[in-house]
C-alpha cells in the first residue's frame, strides 16, 4: 500500500453528528497481486485483489467496485458479549466473503 495516496474521509454517522470523521488511506484503481494486505484503515475504490491474503479486523475500512480473485481471508474479529452489533457486523463480513467467492470466474 502506498503512503502517498491521499486520505479518504468516511461520512459522519447520521445518528451521531458529533462523531468525528475517520481518515482512511485511499487506494484507487490499483491491482494488488500475491500480497498480504491489511484492509484496516483503507478505502479501496475500483481495485483488484488477485491471489492475495486479506487481513480483516474490526477496524474500519471501505471498498467500492472492488474485485477479489482467488484470495484467502484472515479474519481477526472481536465478537463482544452484550454487543449484538458486533455479531451483525461479523455476518456482513461473512456475506462479503461469500459474495467474493461467488463472483469468481
Amino acid at each position: 500500500m502506498s503512503e502517498s495516496d491521499p486520505p479518504a474521509q468516511s461520512p459522519q454517522s447520521p445518528q451521531n453528528p458529533q462523531q468525528p470523521q475517520l481518515a482512511l488511506t485511499r487506494h484507487e484503481k490499483r491491482t494488488f497481486t500475491a500480497q498480504t494486505v491489511h484492509l484496516a484503515g483503507g478505502a479501496f475504490v475500483d481495485c483488484v485483489f488477485d491471489g492475495c491474503t486479506l487481513v480483516l479486523t474490526n477496524a474500519p475500512w471501505f471498498s467500492q467496485n472492488t474485485q477479489f480473485r482467488r484470495c484467502n481471508w484472515r479474519v481477526e474479529y472481536d465478537v463482544l458479549w452484550g454487543a449484538p452489533e458486533s455479531r451483525s457486523n461479523l455476518r456482513r463480513v461473512l456475506d462479503l466473503i461469500d459474495g467474493a467467492l461467488d463472483a469468481r470466474s
